[in-house]
């Protein structure tokens, strides 16, 4: 099924482009200032004949602010009535969906191009850059959409159906930008745990039967030796000593005999019970939440090996430590500077960090959340391994008060992986759980620990504005090159927006806190309203005794709780005079 509907918008992009009959005019000519010619031009050859590649890409990527359900609909009310020309839409589904367009060159060419002349309008030199890895479950609605299974939606605690999106952004200085992105699908942990149990079983059956039939035949061969003795003790009374040696030895032979026997059959029930949770799990947690039915009926494409799309397809079942690792290194090939990697637990690992460390002559640092898990971390005074909680234990009366952020944190210098790091135990507020941070940056105080890593917020903020406005995930095309495609153009959109929005509106893109924008115009908007939002946060954990950051991050997430707040304090801001 070929469809793209896009739905009734609303919110902060809607709010402007109501208010502009012509903004998808205007925002035609701001995509002439990306050079699309440029960048689009070089993938003409995948198409003999028929519509330019560069008007085909050029409409998908502006049809969306004409309100269009879909491509059909805008191309037939909207481009053909201006053209004066009859189509297809088959064209436009066939380029999304081709596996030789390199859509991944294509973002990095579109994010250069904005930094650019973002460079121009606004000046972040002098101010942290940072890129950023989340990730987020987007979901379908066809299980027969091409390598779809069942994820984890950490919001909701539910599984969907649909992909896992891991995004590596780019912070400038004061917009974050989409850079790069993999689609994943989960295989699903129970039916993998329950068969490697099953194996694990296997082979313990195998040895058990294995021990016993080989010490059955050592067994035969003592009650053989037995046997011959008898005969000669019959006669010869000098051996009866050496048989009844022999004896006890068959005696023990057959106690350990039945010992093997016992373990052989406890080994197989043992099989049996697992092999029954492994068939239960298959009927019930399948491999990718999906019956082997349904994975079959998926749609199937063959694929160059030397193509992108085969190349896209493969990172589906790929972990996304590694993924992370290749975009990483991409960023910083493709001319990409910045001054961290920001991360999450989900994504941190030794891997990681020994890469972010392979670019000695960048300078780039690290800081990332952890788990306060069984890790171990060598203690730097005292040289030994500990896990996250022994070394907030230990280190308890070092801690310190940040009146500032309202918190309480504890510094520690360990080993990590024969690195040399800090991990940082902070606690905000007084409801709030211990948290651990760590960064391979040893010069890095806590004020700017906290503030470089509330950027990696902005990641949220994308995922929330981008999945509402600009139909982020809503593709339901079987072809996984075109899911790739759709990701693509929705993350250009975003990036186009950014541009159209500091060049007629003079600020970046709306978020939770634009309603105080308007007072803070000569200062750093981002790192002012973060310390009054934070306050707030603060004050209702502390209220409620809850985990502040994890309740800051729920309101990013969630779309209506974070309209249900917003509607709270609007009346207040709205008495307030503006500066």
């Amino acid at each position: 099924m070929q469809h793209t509907k896009i739905t009734k918008n609303s919110g902060e992009f809607q709010k402007f482009i109501d208010n502009d009959k012509k903004t998808g005019l205007c925002l035609e000519e701001t995509l002439r200032f990306f050079d699309i010619q440029r960048i689009f031009g070089q993938f003409e050859s995948v198409k003999q004949s028929g519509i330019r590649v560069t008007l085909i890409m050029t409409t998908l990527l502006v049809m969306l602010f004409y309100r269009s359900r879909n491509i059909h609909s805008y191309f037939s009310r909207q481009y053909g009535k201006r053209m004066d020309i009859e189509g297809s839409k088959n064209p436009y589904y066939d380029l999304l969906g081709n596996e030789n367009i390199n859509w991944r060159l294509i973002l990095y060419l579109f994010a250069k191009r904005y930094l650019s002349l973002s460079g121009r309008i606004t000046d972040y030199r002098g101010k942290v850059k940072a890129l950023i890895f989340d990730d987020s479950p987007t979901e379908k609605s066809g299980k027969k959409i091409e390598g779809v299974s069942r994820v984890h939606d950490h919001v909701t605690g539910r599984f969907i159906l649909g992909y896992k999106i891991l995004v590596c952004g780019y912070w400038d200085g004061g917009n974050f930008i989409p850079v790069d992105f993999s689609l994943h699908r989960e295989r699903g942990g129970g039916l993998d745990k329950a068969r490697s149990k099953r194996n694990r079983a296997r082979r313990k059956a195998k040895q058990a039967k294995l021990a016993y039939q080989n010490h059955r035949g050592q067994h035969l061969e003592k009650r053989a030796i037995l046997n011959s003795m008898k005969k000669d003790c019959c006669s010869k009374k000098a051996l009866e000593l050496e048989y009844e040696k022999q004896e006890r030895r068959v005696s023990r032979s057959k106690k350990k005999q039945a010992r093997l026997y016992k373990e052989m059959q406890q080994a197989r029930i043992i099989l049996q019970e697992k092999e029954e949770l492994v068939r239960k799990k298959e009927r019930k947690a399948p491999l990718y939440g999906l019956t082997p039915s349904q994975r079959r009926k998926q749609f199937r494409k063959n694929r160059d090996k030397a193509s992108p799309g085969y190349l896209r397809k493969s990172e589906a079942d790929t972990s996304k430590s590694q993924i992370v690792i290749n975009m990483i290194s991409r960023a910083v090939r493709r001319g990409f500077t910045f001054d961290y990697v920001l991360f999450d637990s989900w994504f941190f690992s030794k891997e990681i960090l020994a890469r972010v460390e392979s670019f000695r002559t960048k300078s780039i640092k690290l800081i990332a959340m952890v788990k306060m898990g069984k890790t171990l971390y060598r203690d730097y005074l005292s040289d030994r391994e500990m896990g996250a909680a022994s070394l907030r234990r230990q280190y308890r009366k070092k801690a310190k008060r940040n009146r500032k952020l309202n918190a309480t944190y504890i510094k520690v210098p360990v080993w990590y992986d024969k690195r040399r790091v800090n991990l940082f135990f902070v606690k905000l507020g007084s409801g709030s759980k211990w948290k651990a941070f760590i960064t391979n940056d040893l010069d890095l105080g806590f004020n700017k620990l906290m503030e470089t890593y509330h950027i990696r917020w902005s990641v949220e903020v994308f995922f929330k504005d981008a999945k509402q406005h600009l139909q982020l995930g809503k593709c339901q095309c079987n072809n996984f090159d075109s899911q790739i495609g759709a990701t693509t153009l929705a993350m250009m959109q975003y990036i186009m927006l950014l541009l159209y929005k500091q060049m007629h509106y003079g600020q970046s893109l709306g978020n939770i806190f634009n309603l105080l924008s308007s007072q803070a115009e000569e200062e750093n908007i981002t790192r002012y309203l973060m310390e009054i939002f934070l306050e707030i946060v603060n004050g209702i954990g502390k209220i409620l005794k809850v985990d502040c950051m994890e309740l800051f991050e729920e309101m990013i997430r969630d779309n209506q709780r974070a309209a249900e707040i917003m509607r709270l304090f609007s009346p207040v801001f709205e008495k307030k005079p503006a500066a």
